[in-house]
């Protein structure tokens, strides 16, 4: 039988009888449109795990200076911070495992501008810095080795410091005075937003050198920056960090750590994987409802062939072939699961608008939550549909008439 006649009969067949159609159709819809939603929440998700590593910089530890409070006389305390610049040396030069470091003291200051103030964070660090925490420049250029060698009063500044201490004017070639030390502004770098609680676009970089010795006066750093070959490789490198720390500040057995190692690539996911549960709840909702859909299509379609034994019979005893009867009901089949499924899809991509809408749970809808669903509603014909089938194409067509 020829496809074309074979899907107009399948098509007239589904239309007589269009309640029973759209019942099981609705079914499978249901089905689909969870996985469309699950998809899309974890698509959506993955990004989000991969916006935020853009915006902190992909495998990444940052080693922070331990800080030990004491109380002192008059209610006032002292502070002793352990990481120092030969530290961030021997990181830099004896792990291996270790592409890049970027050592960093800051400090929350007054910047000031022709009579503008505006409080900003001030952050003295290496050329490193722009590759290792992914801070492209929207102009100019960063700062270089000469500007650390020779502690240059050099900035490079960001987004909202331009918007509210310029006025969104280009500030190159500018005189920004910090804590009254003046300096020449050579870049400008890209919105990047918030990360990890802390506004990016407010931060004003500055060579480590000048920071420590011209405007900071301290010898000591904040944390050091610490990317590494892969993410594979980030839990190795972070225990050698620690070791080679230890032995650096002499710290015996049993001696607490004076400093903290983050992984920040393992926070991310680790953040991601706590939404786990919510999306175990759906997966399992999803395969419910999918199982629910084909067993819906199992049963109108096995409905469907007792009804039609004397139709069945009819075309065997003239002449039909068993082959054409099972087309006829899979393609049936196949057609009332792939509109179920294109159903499935729209209502899926209806809810994730809406969900991305009203939540802030990251959705989208994605190539894949097309694809898949449309692909599991024709797998869904397989499984369910072709033993409905097989029952109308092994009819005996002597019994299949006398039940008129």
């Amino acid at each position: 039988m020829r496809w074309t006649l074979n899907l107009r009969l399948s098509a007239r067949a589904l239309a007589r009888s269009w309640p029973r159609t759209a019942l099981s159709a609705s079914g499978v819809a249901v089905g689909i449109a969870s996985v469309v939603v699950l998809i899309g929440a974890g698509v959506g998700a993955e990004r989000a795990v991969r916006a935020a590593l853009d915006v902190l910089g992909r495998n990444l530890l940052v080693v922070i200076a331990g800080r030990t409070e004491t109380s002192a006389l008059r209610g006032a305390s002292q502070t002793r911070t352990t990481l120092r610049l030969e530290d961030w040396d021997t990181l830099a030069s004896e792990v291996p495992g270790v592409l890049e470091t970027a050592p960093v003291v800051e400090r929350g200051l007054e910047l000031r501008w022709r009579g503008r103030t505006l409080p900003g964070r001030v952050a003295g660090t290496t050329p490193a810095f722009e590759r290792v925490r992914s801070f492209p420049l929207a102009a100019g250029r960063f700062i270089d080795d000469d500007d650390v060698r020779e502690r240059r009063r050099v900035a490079v500044v960001g987004a909202q410091v331009v918007e509210e201490l310029f006025l969104g004017e280009s500030p190159l070639g500018e005189t920004l005075h910090v804590r009254g030390v003046p300096f020449r502004i050579v870049g400008v770098t890209r919105k990047k937003g918030i990360a990890e609680g802390a506004n990016e676009d407010e931060l004003v970089i500055v060579p480590l050198s000048t920071a420590m010795r011209r405007l900071l006066d301290v010898d000591f750093l904040d944390r050091v920056y610490v990317q590494t070959v892969s993410e594979q490789a980030s839990p190795g490198v972070s225990a050698a960090l620690a070791s080679v720390l230890r032995q650096r500040h002499a710290l015996g057995a049993g001696t607490p750590d004076d400093f903290r190692i983050q992984d920040q690539t393992a926070l991310l996911r680790a953040r991601d994987r706590t939404s786990g549960t919510l999306s175990n709840v759906v997966t399992g909702l999803s395969a419910l409802a999918l199982l629910l859909s084909g067993v819906g299509l199992l049963v109108v379609s096995l409905l469907s062939v007792r009804e039609r034994w004397p139709e069945i019979g009819l075309r065997l005893a003239v002449g039909g072939q068993p082959r054409d009867i099972l087309l006829q009901f899979f393609t049936e089949a196949l057609l009332v699961s792939l509109a179920g499924g294109a159903a499935g899809v729209g209502l899926g991509a209806v809810a994730i608008r809406v969900g991305a809408a009203l939540s802030r749970w990251p959705m989208v809808l994605a190539w894949q939550a097309v694809v898949y669903p449309l692909s599991i509603s024709v797998a869904i014909a397989v499984v369910f549909g072709v033993w409905p089938a097989l029952r109308a194409a092994r009819l005996d067509p002597i019994v299949a008439l006398s039940s008129r």
